[in-house]
């Protein structure tokens, strides 16, 4: 009996040091996340476009957004920096959420409609979210890290991308967004 209580204790004790360490794990990414500025790579290229889902199976493209910029994300509930990123990523939506000239997409890869309605519900957030395949990824758009986002004009070019986790509430992207939205 004795023995098994000190298997119990040890047992609960290492699933309490996880919980605590994923917890300081994402505290901490989430903290270096929201310390920078994304640094948004020029481009110039014509939008990839591709399908994705809302989370109740209606299928999208990409062109389906053209006459107005988008604010594209590739993410996913299993990608630490993604999840650390959400919080700015909702702040951004909540400035534009009222703009009919800017749209948001957060695509989320290898996820399913049920993972990304959870994880949004746990956050609180409001996000418009979406789902993917990861098949569906076209190969101009893996950038090798997660999350992934881009920016694409009305025109339908895309103007800038980012790899990696960063604060998209900074001012520079407000400003940048606002440049390319249509008058």
């Amino acid at each position: 009996m004795r023995t098994l209580r000190w298997v119990a204790v040890v047992s609960l004790s290492l699933i309490v040091l996880a919980a605590v360490s994923a917890f300081g794990l994402l505290h901490f990414v989430r903290h270096r996340v929201e310390s920078h500025a994304p640094h948004l790579i020029a481009d110039n290229l014509p939008e990839t476009d591709f399908v994705f889902h809302t989370l109740d199976g209606e299928e999208k493209h990409l062109s389906d957004f053209r006459s107005r910029v988008v604010f594209l994300d590739l993410w996913g509930t299993w990608c630490l920096q993604c999840v650390a990123e959400m919080p700015t990523v909702q702040r951004l939506y909540d400035h534009y959420r009222d703009d009919p000239r800017v749209t948001f997409l957060i695509v989320s890869r290898m996820d399913t409609p049920d993972a990304v309605r959870r994880f949004a519900r746990r956050g609180g957030y409001t996000l418009p979210f979406y789902v993917m395949r990861d098949q569906d990824v076209p190969p101009a758009m893996y950038l090798q890290q997660y999350p992934a986002t881009f920016l694409y004009t009305a025109d339908g070019l895309q103007i800038a991308h980012h790899a990696g986790g960063a604060d998209w509430s900074d001012a520079s992207v407000i400003h940048r967004i606002d440049s390319l939205r249509p008058h």
